[in-house]
């Protein structure tokens, strides 16, 4: 897998702001917030009888360069080739001035998703926020 080009960023009006870019091997993830934030959440995994594995994720939004691993930038790929290549390339609500915008180019291998929006968001843009969350080991995009 190629990636010719990852930039992805969230911010408010008067609010916080988080980006990712993807720069020569180097994923750079960068908050703009007014307070640094670290959670950590412990999610319980069970069977059909017992509470099997407790296991700990963090997740934080202090500004890193990252190191992705093959397998999560695979793992991303498929679900953006899969749930985001219908995606508009840009969404709007004209009735707010004051809110959030987006914006998200990716470009991998001869995939290609270009997409903006302020106030508006495709279907599925939780999950996609989600996923980044994942390929990014816990980073907060808000």
């Amino acid at each position: 897998m190629r990636i010719k080009k990852f930039e992805f960023s969230i911010e408010g009006y008067f609010r916080d702001s988080y980006s990712l870019k993807y720069k020569k091997g180097i994923f750079e993830y960068r908050a703009d917030v007014v307070k640094n934030q670290i959670t950590t959440i412990n999610p319980v995994f069970k069977n059909e009888y017992h509470f099997k594995n407790v296991a700990v994720f963090s997740m934080d939004s202090l500004d890193a360069d990252l190191i992705i691993s093959e397998e999560r930038k695979n793992n991303f790929y498929i679900y953006i080739t899969r749930y985001c290549k219908s995606w508009d390339i840009e969404y709007q609500d004209h009735d707010v001035c004051d809110g959030t915008g987006w914006e998200c180019t990716i470009w991998i291998d001869d995939f290609k998703l270009v997409s903006r929006g302020y106030e508006a968001y495709p279907s599925n843009f939780k999950a996609f926020m989600n996923k980044l969350k994942v390929l990014t080991s816990g980073k907060i995009f808000k």
